[in-house]
């Protein structure tokens, strides 16, 4: 969509250890591209889910990348100018560098909230199920805490290496046992 589009090129003016910066970007008729740094080690699901690569992250590993997880979030949540809600954490959103250093990445659905206000309302819900706060997806109001209760779910899923929820051969969500 066009407003993910502009919205990530609004947000390309972040510049923070954890959050992924954006290099380029190009309009060629329909097409949309976005250009950001290669980072070697992929996604953070296809280490913490995976039967081979989730028991090679050690616990000083899980720390580092929770640790950059809470780096990356203050600096959303307590930028100068205003707040940046992300509303779509979730461990395919984290991006890991060759030392594991993690940028947080996809601002398409990103909101921001101006100092002297706490919380939005939006018609347009949007964020992955398992991973959206219980105040935002029935009634559409969101706010910092709505991506501190995504943040809370990749930290339990980091520890744990198990996916806080399952999905039937449909796509459905058939249940949910981390929170």
């Amino acid at each position: 969509m066009l407003s993910d589009f502009s919205n990530e090129l609004q947000l390309a003016r972040l510049r923070h250890t954890n959050v992924i910066r954006l290099l380029g970007w190009c309009i060629h008729g329909e097409e949309r591209i976005l250009v950001y740094k290669f980072m070697h080690n992929g996604a953070l699901d296809h280490h913490i889910f995976d039967r081979i690569k989730g028991p090679l992250l050690d616990w000083s590993k899980r720390l580092k990348i929770i640790k950059g997880l809470v780096e990356g979030l203050v600096y959303l949540h307590k930028h100068p100018m205003l707040s940046i809600v992300h509303r779509d954490w979730k461990p395919n959103n984290i991006i890991l560098e060759c030392d594991m250093t993690l940028n947080i990445s996809d601002f398409g659905s990103a909101k921001t909230l101006s100092p002297d206000v706490t919380e939005e309302h939006t018609c347009r819900v949007v964020g992955t199920s398992g991973y959206i706060a219980p105040e935002y997806a029935p009634r559409g109001v969101y706010s910092l805490k709505t991506d501190v209760f995504s943040f809370g779910i990749l930290v339990l899923e980091t520890i744990s290496g198990r996916k806080n929820t399952i999905l039937d051969n449909r796509g459905d969500t058939v249940g949910g046992d981390l929170v």
